[in-house]
This record gives structure tokens, C-alpha cells and sequence, in this order.
């Protein structure tokens, strides 16, 4: 009896360890990603919590980002600009950002277009 219960906690373990591993890895396992400032901005708007009320004096945009890895893999995530005194990103200017699979985890920040790899530039059209 006390081996089935032994190789029950080490299955239980097992499976816990599986999961958590791929969440990490969904979540927070970054890479790094180029994409290109849609040409439109979008309308500036209150900042909320994640309870849904209003942050005094915070402004946000939202993005929808179609991010390019350096080896060719696409990901389109969204992404809340926010802040104080935000403001919003060039039209049609290239972002550099660390992202996982589900989410940006560094940046979004802009950069100047020859600090892209030459495989993403043409992925991503930059002359």
C-alpha cells in the first residue's frame, strides 16, 4: 500500500512538473521579435486596472502587433501602451520587443531599421 502511495505522489509530481514547465514556457520563455508600427494610431483612451476601474491621470493605446522571430516564425500578440504622459508609437517605425508565445515580456521599443536581421526585413518588407 505505501508503494502505490509513493508512485502516485511521484506521478502527481510528475504531472504538476510537466504543466508548470509549459506554462513557463508559454508565458514568460522569451525571444526576441521585430515588428512594424501599424499606419494608423489608435484613439488614446483611460488606463484600467485589471478590475476594470479607471487609473487617475494614465492614458493607454492599444496595439495588435505582428511579430517576426529572428528565424521567420510569426506571432501576433496585443499590447497596452500605458503612462502618464504616453505617447504613441511612430506609424510604420520598427519595434524591437522580448516576447513568449502569449505575451510581450520587454519592450515594445522603437529602433532604426538596419539593426534588423536581414531575414525579418524581408519577412516584414523594411527597404
Amino acid at each position: 500500500m505505501r508503494d502505490a502511495g509513493r508512485v502516485l505522489a511521484i506521478l502527481v509530481a510528475a504531472v504538476v512538473i510537466i504543466f508548470g514547465w509549459k506554462y513557463y514556457q508559454d508565458n514568460y520563455q522569451a525571444e526576441t521579435a521585430y515588428a512594424v508600427v501599424p499606419n494608423e494610431v489608435p484613439a488614446k483612451k483611460q488606463a484600467t486596472d485589471d478590475s476594470g476601474k479607471k487609473i487617475s491621470g494614465v492614458h493607454a493605446y492599444d496595439y495588435k502587433f505582428e511579430f517576426v522571430l529572428k528565424n521567420g516564425e510569426k506571432r501576433t500578440l496585443d499590447y497596452e501602451l500605458t503612462g502618464e504622459k504616453v505617447k504613441p508609437f511612430t506609424p510604420n517605425a520598427v519595434v524591437k520587443a522580448e516576447i513568449s508565445k502569449k505575451r510581450v515580456i520587454k519592450g515594445p521599443n522603437e529602433i532604426s531599421k538596419d539593426k534588423v536581421p536581414n531575414k525579418v526585413r524581408k519577412i516584414l518588407n523594411i527597404d
